[in-house]
């Protein structure tokens, strides 16, 4: 017999969800109140940003991984775990590692990777570390940091004599340097296409990659800091390193040795939209085909 309360339709039990698509964007850790009836998100994860390096040439901090996940199960309120930037880096030294950020979903937890150190210290080969998306390599010639797939892409390459490689980022990998200038910062993901209508921190901009520093010797400017929140390296021509941007996940700029620290990476973001998405109903005439047919659930 049809169930009074769907109108005579017979259908499997398939629960809808009425989140009225109301966009949250959530800069902090904590839980989600989702409204009564939001059974499935959109959401966009951002984690931290890593730090850029400090050395003579060192490499701009990767962005933090930006993932993004069209429908996701929550079954109601739901907790979020929203990244900090690698700190900066007052001595010579590789810069620090972004925090993931994650959103605990009833199938399980979504995670975006922390984005990668850039690489740093005393004189010697100094590779730009893995995360969302990889830190740049400083000091001598040596590969950027690998990026994760899905979230970003890997830091740029250092060259001696040259500036060190800029981090990379949600959209492009960063870029290696250009002379003594160093590296630029690679560009970040812009997602209000995915939420039209709502007001985005950023104006939806996120992991942009830091910039790479400027060769001391050779007098060359700091790469720029990535779009996105990226920081800008410094050098001989760009005395102070570039902070990532405030709940972008952008990369930290590098520092040069004979100036200030490097930069932190920048905070990472949440974002969800709770969906609209009605259950999965059949006719009576449907049912009893199925039915007939064996194909009935």
């Amino acid at each position: 017999m049809a169930s009074p309360s769907n109108g005579g339709i017979i259908g499997k039990a398939n629960n809808a969800s009425f989140g009225n698509n109301t966009v949250t964007s959530t800069t902090a850790t904590g839980t989600v109140t989702a409204q009564a009836g939001t059974r499935l998100v959109q959401a966009t994860v951002v984690a931290g940003g890593g730090s850029g390096g400090r050395a003579d040439v060192g490499g701009g901090g990767g962005a933090g991984g930006v993932l993004c996940v069209s429908s996701v199960a929550v079954g109601g309120p739901f907790a979020v775990t929203v990244g900090g930037g690698g700190a900066a880096i007052p001595g010579l030294a590789d810069g620090n590692k972004g925090t993931d950020s994650t959103l605990v979903a009833t199938c399980g937890t979504q995670t975006a990777i922390g984005g990668g150190f850039g690489g740093g210290g005393p004189w010697a080969v100094r590779q730009g570390g893995p995360g969302g998306s990889g830190g740049g390599s400083g000091n001598a010639i040596g590969p950027g940091g690998a990026g994760t797939c899905g979230q970003g892409y890997p830091g740029g390459a250092s060259a001696s004599p040259a500036g060190g490689g800029g981090g990379g980022a949600s959209s492009t990998a960063g870029s290696p340097p250009g002379g003594s200038n160093g590296g630029p910062g690679g560009t970040g993901r812009d997602v209000s296409p995915l939420y039209p209508g709502a007001s985005l921190p950023s104006s939806g901009l996120y992991g942009g990659g830091g910039g790479g520093s400027g060769d001391g010797p050779g007098g060359g400017a700091g790469g720029t800091g990535g779009p996105g929140g990226g920081g800008t390296g410094s050098g001989p021509g760009t005395p102070t390193a570039g902070s990532g941007g405030t709940n972008t996940g952008g990369g930290g700029g590098a520092g040069e040795c004979t100036r200030a620290a490097s930069g932190a990476g920048g905070p990472g973001i949440v974002i969800t939209k709770e969906l609209n998405k009605a259950s999965g109903v059949w006719s009576m005439q449907s049912q009893f085909q199925n039915e007939t047919a064996g194909t009935w659930p």
